[in-house]
């Protein structure tokens, strides 16, 4: 996904919506510089497709974090044991690849 043409203006709008700041830190009075794009509401919570796809692309639902806060958001998501959240995002992201690829 990283190299998705579709994910990469999705990325540079948020990027330029955020003038290139992470948005948490700035909330919070801070300046620092953004680095990557979290996702609000996963896109790999979605039960269709379609749904992940709408979360994926969609800017309103993504930030520009510095990688501090990147750590922080994915800690607040109340993730239980590290190999079920893998299990779960290993999962959902091959559902995800074959309904890029067509199948």
């Amino acid at each position: 996904m990283l190299n998705d043409k579709r994910w990469m203006l999705t990325k540079r709008i948020v990027c330029a919506r955020a003038e290139g700041l992470c948005e948490w830190c700035k909330r919070d009075g801070y300046i620092s510089a953004g680095r990557d794009c979290h996702h609000i509401i996963p896109f790999e919570s979605a039960k269709t497709t379609v749904e992940m796809e709408r979360l994926c692309y969609d800017p309103s639902n993504c930030v520009l974090l510095c990688i501090p806060c990147h750590v922080k958001a994915h800690k607040e998501l109340g993730s239980k044991t590290k190999e079920a959240v893998k299990a779960r995002r290993d999962e959902r992201f091959e559902r995800w690849k074959k309904h890029l690829r067509g199948e």
